[in-house]
């Protein structure tokens, strides 16, 4: 969302994945470095399996190691080596450049939400907006750090504390369409998202006014 929007005059972004983090901090401060080697590197089985299997410390490898994983895995995960006709290093160069330029004069974290809303509840502006993308309710497989249902409690009630404006994507499961009656939020569908197991609806929850369509 983040790179899908003009930027703010001030823009504070969290991420608790510390390869997300990792990967933004070396874009911001090793750009040149990150490029040379993404060309560099050969895309074979044997590095894939390595990679798989094995973390990386410095912060060069861990990105080139997350943008392996996360770009030539099938469906975007990193079970499989998907072989394709597309060539993702003729785009990395001008999404590299794009990535940058956006992180520029940005403020980038990596903490659990509940300790980045204890320092955004300070942030006094009436223009405060908070975007949330957690890990959506009941898809444990999909990321390093997923939520329970105690996660996704603790998420809306720190948005509320901040007193700013606030929107949360999520699936239309049941504890948050449950949590958004009783915090008496507006929730609104967004749309269909399908994959090979199922069809889910995704929806976006607010604490302010909009005209799109509400399940309620």
């Amino acid at each position: 969302m983040f790179f899908n929007k003009p930027k703010a005059k001030y823009n504070i972004l969290n991420d608790y994945d510390s390869d997300v983090y990792n990967l933004f901090d070396v874009v911001m401060n090793q750009k040149e470095e990150l490029k040379s080697l993404f060309h560099d590197f050969p895309i074979h089985y044997d590095l894939w399996e390595y990679w798989k299997k094995n973390l990386e410390t410095e912060p060069i490898k861990k990105a080139l190691r997350f943008l392996f994983l996360s770009n030539y895995g099938y469906l975007g995960k990193p079970q499989t080596l998907a072989f394709g006709v597309d060539n993702q290093k003729i785009r990395f160069d001008d999404l590299l450049e794009k990535t940058n330029d956006a992180l520029f004069n940005a403020m980038f974290t990596n903490h659990d939400f509940r300790d980045y809303f204890k320092n955004l509840s300070r942030v006094s502006d009436k223009n405060a907006f908070v975007y949330n993308d957690p890990p959506y309710l009941g898809t444990d497989d999909n990321y390093s750090n997923s939520f329970v249902e105690k996660d996704s409690e603790d998420l809306f009630q720190c948005n509320i504390d901040t007193g700013h404006r606030f929107a949360i994507s999520e699936f239309n499961h049941p504890k948050i369409i449950e949590l958004a009656e009783y915090h008496k939020l507006n929730l609104i569908i967004v749309g269909e998202r399908k994959n090979i197991k199922n069809v889910r609806i995704e929806v976006l929850v607010t604490n302010y006014e909009n005209n799109q369509t509400s399940l309620f």
